[in-house]
């Protein structure tokens, strides 16, 4: 008879070795440990937003709302714990938030290219993103690669003018206004943070700081969403 083969432990499933050893963890200063590993988190959820946002798009262009729902359910707990992690950041001291600024130089959060990704992908497509200073050839083409995609936006509005039962097409739309709404307060308590911070300074790398940050959270990634079915 064959052996049964051991499943791997939990530190080998999650790759930890590999993962620690790139992760900011274990530099000097707790502060810089506490603002990088954060962001280093971050951009782990969003590319989880981005699977999922796929998913959504691709079962709605197939007509199949229980599908598009399922995956659209996940996406504002998803915001939410990102929005949660603004909160550990706030327990830094302006002194501490200063060093870690002047540490940064150029570089910036205004730079992730997987939340312009996700942007993108929703249909919040603002061409201007791709000279942002800091992107690398291979960070346009992925944006520009979005800008060449189906947006949710386009398969959701199609979606809903072909879909004949009106109950799933509002479940649908119901899943996509939360993942909405909690994108918002995402935006809203960086907004926030910065504001904290920085009051009405520039932000990191020149950027505009909060208010840039609070018109932001004004926009909406599925703007159909907001309106409900008739």
């Amino acid at each position: 008879m064959n052996a049964v083969t051991a499943a791997p432990p939990y530190g080998q499933v999650l790759r930890l070795d590999e993962l620690l050893r790139v992760a900011r963890v274990h530099d000097d200063d707790v502060d810089h440990v506490l603002f990088l590993a954060t962001h280093q988190s971050c951009e782990i959820l969003f590319a989880v937003v981005l699977r999922h946002l796929e998913e959504v798009r691709a079962a709605l262009d197939a007509g199949d709302a229980d599908r598009a729902e399922r995956r659209a359910v996940p996406l504002p707990r998803l915001m939410a714990t990102l929005t949660a992690q603004f909160d550990g950041l706030a327990t830094l001291t302006p002194a501490a938030f200063e060093d870690i600024r002047t540490t940064l130089g150029d570089a910036s959060g205004f730079q992730s290219v997987q939340w312009r990704e996700i942007e993108f992908l929703c249909g919040l497509r603002d061409s201007r993103y791709l000279t942002t200073a800091g992107f690398s050839e291979r960070d346009r083409a992925r944006l520009e690669g979005r800008l060449g995609e189906r947006s949710v936006a386009e398969a959701y509005r199609e979606f809903v003018a072909t879909c004949a039962d009106r109950g799933a097409a509002e479940r649908v739309r119901l899943a996509l206004l939360a993942f909405d709404e909690a994108a918002a307060l995402w935006r809203a308590r960086h907004a926030v943070l910065a504001e904290r911070f920085l009051g009405t300074a520039v932000g990191t790398a020149g950027s505009e700081g909060a208010g840039y940050l609070w018109r932001a959270a004004l926009r909406r990634a599925v703007p159909e969403a907001w309106t409900p079915l008739s």
